[in-house]
């Protein structure tokens, strides 16, 4: 979703300055492809998606490195260790809690940055662009909690399955049943329980609050969630403690006790303002800024 996605919402938006390709990478070892590929980035801003970089030969991406205008790295929610082997221009974050620990880490260890010029620039990640134009009144006359995502990626108690929906997992894009499914829910779960940010080198952006922001739904979470804290605000009624079945219970219940309430309705105007927040223009403004950056 990330490389196609914006992709598209950069030529849309910034294709009257800038022009945008994406590019497959050899599998590991296809020493030739590696070399062939030159030709197509020389000039070029290149931004490997997470560890993609990985791939190519370390020799062959020196050469690579010589040849490109620069070079950054989107690591989305992958980990950041071990540390690139070549200077990087930009390391982007698609999170809040992944750009505290990517300058935290520069801060402290500067000799990682093999670049005298490296940036940490924020990029954040947005739903799914289809669900731009979808902000239709949720249904409020009762509570419809849905789980959308891997169910390895939650964290809910086995007592309380039956009190959260969980429809087929799609893994890539927005069927027009999967539209329909999210167009029934009022509120998303995305409890999860994460390690401390200081036992990690991988983080999360908040997808889960962006969609269910997207849909015009709230979204009960954990304060623990990257970034969910930072997006929601301290008071947000469904931003719980921890990832206790008492914690998550007592959620539950005060939220179907609130559906339809001014407490409830009020609350979507923070859902409203994360919408707004991570909007195609605003993230293409700070893609512009981090191109700027890197060829400045």
């Amino acid at each position: 979703m990330r490389v196609d996605q914006l992709s598209a919402m950069a030529r849309s938006h910034l294709g009257d300055r800038w022009d945008f390709e994406t590019l497959a990478l050899p599998r590991p070892g296809r020493r030739r492809h590696q070399r062939d590929l030159t030709e197509n980035i020389r000039g070029a801003v290149v931004i490997f998606l997470k560890r993609a970089f990985e791939v190519i030969d370390l020799d062959i991406l020196w050469v690579w490195r010589d040849a490109v205008k620069a070079m950054a790295v989107d690591y989305v929610d992958a980990n950041t260790a071990p540390w690139p082997k070549i200077p990087i221009d930009v390391h982007i974050a698609a999170s809040g809690a992944l750009e505290t620990h990517l300058s935290t880490r520069l801060a402290a260890h500067p000799e990682l940055a093999r670049n005298a010029e490296t940036h940490v620039m924020r990029l954040d990640h947005h739903a799914d662009p289809s669900l731009d134009t979808f902000w239709p009144d949720r249904p409020r006359d009762e509570l419809r909690l849905f789980y959308f995502g891997r169910p390895k990626s939650r964290t809910l108690p086995r007592s309380l399955a039956d009190r959260v929906v969980h429809p087929k997992y799609v893994s890539f894009g927005i069927d027009d049943e999967h539209r329909g499914v999210l167009a029934t829910a009022n509120m998303h779960y995305a409890v999860r329980e994460m390690s401390p940010p200081d036992q990690r080198s991988a983080f999360k952006p908040f997808t889960k609050g962006f969609t269910a922001a997207a849909c015009g739904a709230h979204i009960l979470v954990n304060r623990q969630a990257d970034d969910a804290e930072a997006f929601l605000g301290t008071d947000y009624p469904f931003l719980i403690e921890d990832c206790t079945k008492d914690s998550i219970g007592g959620a539950i219940d005060l939220a179907k006790s609130l559906v339809g309430t001014p407490k409830w309705n009020d609350s979507l105007s923070v859902m409203e303002g994360i919408r707004a927040s991570v909007e195609p223009k605003k993230i293409m403004t700070q893609l512009e800024a981090i191109l700027t950056a890197a060829t400045g």
